[in-house]
């Protein structure tokens, strides 16, 4: 097989600095981190740079022989009960605490294994394998598009209304209650630990065995500042459906309000949560209600389940009088039914088959009035539809969007003229193209696409994921002769070349700190996109 990137797991054959993300490939990975290259399960799966670590271990892209894919390894290496030297696989557990790490080992491999049976739901990322080798377990994960939630709201404006947000944050809702019936807490619930996928919906990160998400354990814990329940911050206190549900409610104020609340613990216990003007007149009075229910200070005063903040969330005045009128309903039902059994009037079935019809009728409007105030029940976001000249869509209808042809715009002049306004948001795909005729910066693909014939309509606030290009593949060297340092990183960065200062040579034309050249090219040369350019610098007349 041809070489593989070990920054973004792109096959790039011999090339040392990978055309596809700049990563060098003479890299090395510093301890306690797997070395890049190494292999796992009998020569499955390959690691690669790692993504980011905790106290509960390291999480690395890496590469599946078996399924041809980039995938996400997940390794278990608690901090300050374990170590590992440079440039080894194998790690030293630090004495006296060997019992302790196999016991978190376990409480690791059944919270996974627990997690990956639940695959199903979109919000959770599916894990592939789990298995434990030389005294180390890991997990594989699917490897995914995406940029950070924080991200997103950003390019929004920094905040989006609740008919933005609703649609987003339904499935997190469902996704955390399914997890919390089959024992799962989550416990760091926040924007940091929340992506939006390529296709536009939410998915949580940042899963650990519960030890890092309290206090009281032997790790230092990793609480999220503004979204960390009070209960979390106390010793072995224990944590419940209700410490996920401050986290996720945290999450869903800053998305509405551009800010976080205030830590939990500088809270006072009222649980008074104070709100901008602004936005309180433009909440609708049920989600200020489930804000301040989910926030509550105190655990047993708050929202306590998953399903009680989707029926508060839910709970439109509209909605909530079909529910009245129909409980009155059967109410006069079973009353009438009884009047005629004692006064013999109309025959029992007769009543019968009115009640029948009454509840039909009842359930009819109830349901207009459910799909008026739950238009995310169908396909979200990046599905849309098919919308010909005699559609019956309406064309002024503010909740639809006409998907538009971006090919041929520039991404970073799309990216900064979107607000909290703009009916759709853009991203990137992680991975650009190569273009002879196309300059870099330039849309040359969108997903969905623009079908002028049919005018492609989605729901407002659809993601649209872009594939920019990264112009030509090889580009040719600036002049950097006579210019300090800094300005000639400058433009090899602008060009998109790695620079890199190289030999320090005495020169009597060139001042000192001043670049002489290039070590291997001359300027105007053709050089590889992202490839390492290595300058010379003066030090001026040996003379002087």
């Amino acid at each position: 097989m041809a070489q593989l990137c070990m920054g973004c797991m792109k096959e790039i054959g011999e090339v040392q600095v990978c055309p596809h993300c700049g990563f060098p490939q003479n890299s090395e990975q510093s301890a306690p981190f797997l070395p890049l290259g190494t292999k796992l399960r009998e020569d499955h799966y390959i690691v690669g740079r790692k993504i980011d670590n905790n106290a509960e271990g390291a999480r690395y892209i890496g590469y599946s022989y078996t399924m041809g894919t980039p995938v996400i390894i997940h390794e278990f290496m608690p901090a300050g009960i374990c170590g590992r030297a440079k440039g080894k696989t194998n790690v030293v557990i630090r004495t006296g605490y060997e019992d302790r790490y196999h016991e978190l080992n376990e409480a690791f491999l059944n919270y996974y294994r627990a997690l990956a049976r639940m695959r199903d739901l979109s919000a959770v990322p599916p894990i592939y394998d789990i298995f434990t080798e030389n005294d180390v377990s890991y997990t594989v994960e699917e490897y995914y598009d995406s940029i950070p939630f924080t991200e997103f709201i950003e390019r929004r404006g920094g905040s989006i209304d609740w008919n933005t947000a609703r649609p987003l944050i339904m499935p997190l809702i469902a996704a955390l209650s399914s997890l919390h019936a089959a024992g799962i807490g989550h416990y760091a619930v926040s924007p940091e630990n929340i992506v939006v996928t390529s296709v536009g919906k939410l998915r949580m990160t940042g899963f650990a065995i519960d030890a890092i998400r309290r206090s009281g354990t032997n790790f230092l814990p990793e609480l999220m500042d503004g979204c960390a329940a009070m209960e979390q911050y106390m010793d072995n206190a224990d944590l419940s459906e209700a410490t996920d549900i401050y986290g996720f409610t945290a999450t869903l104020f800053y998305a509405l309000t551009g800010r976080l609340p205030e830590n939990s613990c500088d809270r006072k216990p009222d649980g008074k949560l104070p709100i901008p003007t602004a936005v309180f007149k433009r909440l609708p009075s049920h989600v200020v209600t489930a804000l301040a229910g989910g926030l509550q200070v105190s655990p047993k005063k708050r929202i306590q389940t998953f399903e009680e903040m989707r029926t508060q969330l839910s709970a439109a005045p509209s909605v909530k009088a079909v529910r009245s009128e129909v409980s009155r309903s059967e109410m006069q039902n079973e009353v009438a039914h009884r009047y005629t059994k004692k006064r013999g009037g109309v025959p029992p079935y007769a009543w019968a088959a009115l009640s029948v019809l009454s509840c039909l009728l009842i359930l009819l409007v109830a349901g207009l009035f459910w799909i008026k105030d739950h238009p995310d029940w169908m396909l979200f976001g990046l599905g849309g539809e098919t919308v010909t000249e005699n559609s019956s869509v309406d064309e002024d209808d503010p909740d639809r969007v006409k998907i538009p042809n971006l090919v041929g715009m520039n991404y970073n002049e799309i990216v900064a003229s979107q607000n909290s306004s703009s009916p759709y948001t853009v991203i990137k795909a992680n991975e650009g193209i190569f273009s002879d005729k196309d300059p870099e910066g330039i849309i040359v693909a969108q997903s969905p696409s623009f079908d002028p014939e049919y005018r492609m309509k989605a729901d407002k606030g659809v993601i649209i994921v872009v594939t920019v290009s990264k112009g030509l593949p090889n580009r040719p060297l600036p002049v950097v002769a006579g210019q300090p340092l800094e300005n000639a990183v400058k433009a090899l960065n602008d060009q998109g070349f790695i620079a890199s200062p190289g030999n320090y040579t005495a020169s009597d034309t060139i001042e000192s700190g001043r670049v002489i050249g290039y070590e291997n090219y001359n300027a105007g040369d053709m050089a590889p996109y992202g490839s390492k350019i290595v300058l010379n610098i003066s030090t001026g007349s040996e003379k002087s």
